[in-house]
């Protein structure tokens, strides 16, 4: 029986051979024409066809690892320094399949950008490029909440294509969950925010077809961004490639590896892998070859020693393996099926893909309500309720007494291990505050991994004092890591997860995002008990205080100040000192931006006597802001000494890269601007700029804050196409961080609208400044000074157009009480409008009482002076006083000459009208 089976394989095989020798060389599609014509028995026809689709797609893969070897042969080789159009490269990140990937920045003057620069492998034909050019529109115009954008893209000298896109700081998923130690509950509410990222796509129609770890980046504040969405689609349709085009094998489904029709389902395979990978963390290691292989479910991929491997078996390796299914039908249908699985999951109901029966739904059930089990319980025994009390009681006093132990321990090692010296080549160095925090903060992720408890709250003190060093970006990080340890199941401490969002709220708030912020405070309150957690209860309201008052919603943030400090006052003698002095100063903050200044210095004169000469970061953001009250009094040599106190003791407490000295720095500036010593203002702002850069990032909402101060400056100089583009800047930045319609944004709108309507640019002009009016009407309330401003600018413009019925409407409607920073903006106003009215006495009264006005604001030789001194001098030349327009204008001009650029808009009309004044008199 052997010999005769081994006889017929051998027959059997001869056949196969003899047909795959015939049909080999044939086209494909006369394959099946031709076996059916030479062959009778379906199962060798088959073989057959097998083995001749193998050796296409042998033959096939051969020639794709030819043609990209070939490719990156000929692909130029560029390095850091060189020019691609208006960008030099500075930095090479990172080098893969699809292309090399660098960093690099604008380069032709025109902005300022960093970008992430991706010079394409292969793609040399011209038609091929052409196409890709066509298609790129489409991802260019795919603009959704952390995608990173494709802004514009080009060809090498060569011919070869690059694409510009947004350049994201953050660390690959994988890196970043395991830098930051991250339990399983944070891996999969990550997932499933890098799954909503993805989710979004869908809608708008637009497939990534390369998910995969390096393709997420993870920013500092814990947000994911996704890279390179949908370029793995166009690149392959670029190239018209059927199979096997640019994707990365390892997360690529069976169907995108074979070339077959690719849908929703192939970013589903993907995100599954990556799911098995985040939650065994460690890679699963597949190649092409592995396409028909399952992939291994997160607990047999997960290492023996993992302290979560247990809890994998069952729903996460359901979920996992539903995702990962090799076949499309029996995966998830969407993205959002696949989190709404997850999400049942966080929440102890029943996943879908574990198929369970009615004991697994009553387990699940019993685990999601195990707290109104227990009450039933309970209720059953009243005796056994007030005995299970006492025992909680004492078992939580223990737990408390244990957790402040060992923190304190651990403080106490972390100082006794780091030495009060450091020893390097130079010998023996004093620590810095930030390394000691910087050690204690890398001990923590090591020492307390199985402790939540304790990691939490250690995370939360962490996270306060690198805020309080001003060094925000790790402040933000720990923080979110200490709420999301204290709402962890195996913690639950709502009301420690309240504080941190408390602390969560006032950095958000302090970065520029106001709206996050008082969302942030309004989700902390809600996890509050009805009673009780009384000084949680009141930083959560001073919290919204400053996100409010960051709107310029001033009388609700008053309010929010005001029930803070009714709580605190609730508190023990003597507890909440330090708090009720940091709501002072915020107050007096809040009364500063609304233009009230007697209340805004009393409130900090109220912390400075409160401090007793304790040098602290209070007292110097407080006599910072003591500062800016007397300068804006004009009182420039009582704010001078405090400042440059602040300077010299910011770098001795807290080194030269914080924000402690960055606030000095601005301080400084807008001193010595108003002063009139334009030369040491910008000294101050380009030493601002550089710090910035450091702290903040140059694409913040705070480094923008400080090229717009640079601006006005710039404008007061008289310099109109620097102040421009420095305006421009910081409102494209603001733009991109916070939106169009962000009040922030509109402001800087707005003050680019008034500088281009002064240079008689009007039709540009109206279009940002009726789009600034109009947003910062229905944003801000009818008091906030940005309104305000905004409100006066399209005013000016409305007189600079003649549309004089108009602009006196609008006037008219201005029954807010003005600031007292923008009285003279309005008196400047009323006056040119009384003027084009054909109201000469009237306008003569208005000019002179603004020059008073400055006079006492600004001193007796400021820009502002001059200013005002030249338009009195153009009115009284209209009216016929020659003489007291050229003493006027002879006080004017050697003032704007020794403050202002030689082609100054203002200079020049001066010298003009006093040549004019003097001609007449002669």
């Amino acid at each position: 029986m052997a010999d005769t089976g081994k006889g017929a394989g051998k027959l059997h095989w001869r056949q196969a051979r003899e047909l795959f020798d015939a049909l080999c060389e044939l086209p494909r599609e006369q394959w099946q024409q031709a076996l059916d014509q030479r062959c009778s028995d379906p199962a060798l026809a088959e073989e057959v066809l097998q083995l001749l689709d193998a050796q296409t797609e042998g033959l096939r893969r051969v020639n794709d690892h030819l043609g990209m070897a070939l490719a990156l042969a000929l692909t130029p080789e560029l390095d850091a320094g060189q020019r691609l159009g208006p960008w030099r490269l500075t930095e090479r990140i990172a080098r893969g399949g699809m292309g090399t990937v660098f960093k690099a920045e604008r380069d032709d003057g025109l902005y300022q950008r960093t970008v992430a620069i991706k010079l394409l492998h292969g793609l040399p034909g011209a038609g091929e490029v052409e196409q890709l050019q066509a298609e790129r529109q489409v991802l260019a115009g795919l603009r959704l909440p952390d995608v990173a954008q494709l802004y514009d893209g080009g060809t090498t000298p060569d011919g070869y294509p690059y694409l510009v896109m947004e350049y994201v700081d953050g660390l690959p998923l994988d890196r970043h969950c395991a830098i930051h130690a991250l339990g399983l509950e944070q891996r999969l509410r990550l997932f499933l925010d890098v799954c909503a990222i993805v989710r979004s796509a869908h809608e708008h129609l637009v497939l990534h077809c390369d998910l995969k770890p390096s393709n997420v980046l993870v920013r500092g504040d814990g947000r994911p961004v996704l890279l390179d969405f949908g370029l793995a689609r166009l690149l392959n349709d670029a190239r018209d490639r059927r199979q096997g085009g640019y994707c990365t094998p390892a997360y690529a489904s069976p169907e995108l590896v074979r070339g077959e029709h690719v849908g929703v389902a192939g970013d589903v395979y993907s995100l599954g892998v990556m799911l098995v990978e985040l939650l065994s963390t460690r890679a699963c290691g597949r190649g092409v070859q592995d396409i028909d292989v399952p992939v291994a479910s997160p607990s047999a991929n997960a290492p023996a020693g993992l302290r979560w491997r247990k809890a994998l078996a069952g729903d996460l390796d359901a979920i996992a393996g539903k995702a990962c299914a090799l076949d499309t039908a029996r995966r998830y249908r969407s993205v959002e099926a696949l989190m709404a699985d997850v999400s049942r999951y966080l929440q102890r109901q029943p996943v879908l893909a574990r198929e369970g029966g009615r004991g697994y739904r009553l387990l699940r059930g019993m685990q999601r309500n195990w707290r109104g089990l227990a009450a039933g319980v309970v209720a059953l025994s009243l005796a056994g309720l007030f005995v299970a009390g006492l025992v909680q009681a004492r078992r939580q006093a223990e737990e408390e007494a244990a957790i402040a132990g060992q923190v304190g321990d651990f403080m106490v090692g972390v100082f006794e291990i780091a030495d009060p010296f450091l020893r390097t080549e130079r010998g023996q160095e004093e620590l810095s505050s930030r390394q000691l925090l910087d050690k204690a903060a890398l001990r923590v992720a090591r020492d307390l991994a199985d402790a939540p408890a304790q990691l939490a709250r250690m995370r939360m003190v962490l996270g306060t004092a690198y805020r309080n060093s001003g060094v925000p970006h790790q402040a933000e990080v720990l923080l979110q890591q200490a709420h999301d340890g204290f709402m962890d199941p195996r913690v639950d401490r709502p009301v420690d997860a309240a504080a941190a969002l408390a602390e969560l709220s006032v950095q958000k708030t302090r970065d520029g995002d106001g709206v996050q912020g008082n969302t942030l405070a309004e989700r902390g309150l809600a996890l509050l008990p009805g009673t009780g957690a009384g000084m949680v209860r009141a930083r959560l309201h001073l919290a919204r205080g400053l996100a409010l008052v960051n709107q310029q919603h001033f009388d609700r943030g008053e309010a929010a100040f005001d029930t803070a400090m009714m709580l605190y006052g609730r508190q023990p003698e003597g507890s909440a000192t330090t708090q009720v002095l940091e709501l002072a100063y915020n107050k007096g903050l809040m009364y500063l931006r609304w233009g009230r200044l007697a209340q805004a210095e009393r409130e900090f004169r109220r912390v400075l006597d409160g401090v007793h000469g304790r040098r602290t970061s209070m007292v110097l953001a407080t006599e910072m802001r003591l500062a800016q009250v007397l300068r804006e009094q004009g009182r420039f040599a009582q704010a001078l000494p405090l400042l440059q106190s602040g300077m010299r003791h910011a770098r001795e407490l807290y080194g030269p890269q914080s924000s402690f000295v960055l606030m000095q720095h601005d301080g400084l500036a807008d001193l010595y601007m108003d002063a009139g010593d334009y030369a040491a203002a910008e000294r101050e702002y380009l030493q601002r700029h550089r710090l910035s850069a450091l702290i903040d990032g140059t694409g913040s909402v705070e480094y923008s804050m400080g090229l717009f101060n640079y601006g006005t400056l710039q404008e007061l100089r008289g310099d109109v196409a620097q102040a421009e583009r420095l305006y421009r800047q910081a409102w494209t930045l603001r733009k991109e961080r916070l939106g169009e319609d962000s009040p922030t944004s509109l402001r800087a709108e707005s003050g680019l609208g008034a500088l281009l309507a002064r240079q008689g640019r009007m039709d540009e002009a109206g279009q940002l400044l009726l789009h600034a009016d109009a947003g910062l009407d229905a944003a801000l309330p009818a008091d906030a000074p940005g309104r305000i401003e905004a409100r006066l600018n399209r005013i000016g413009w409305h007189v600079l157009r003649g549309e004089l019925e108009q602009a006196r409407a609008l006037l008219g409607a201005l029954d807010a009480r003005i600031p007292a920073i923008l009285q003279l903006r309005l008196l400047r106003i009323r006056a040119d409008l009384a003027e084009r009215q054909g109201e000469g006495a009237a306008a003569l009264a208005l000019r002179r009482t603004a020059l008073e006005f400055a006079r006492v604001q600004h001193g007796q030789d400021g820009i502002e002076i001059a200013v005002c001194r030249t338009e009195l001098a153009e009115t009284l030349l209209r009216l016929g006083h020659r003489q007291p327009a050229l003493d006027a204008l002879r006080q004017a001009v050697p003032v704007l000459a020794r403050l202002q650029v030689e082609a100054a808009p203002e200079r020049r009309k001066a010298e003009g009208l006093k040549l004019l004044a003097g001609a007449q008199q002669g």
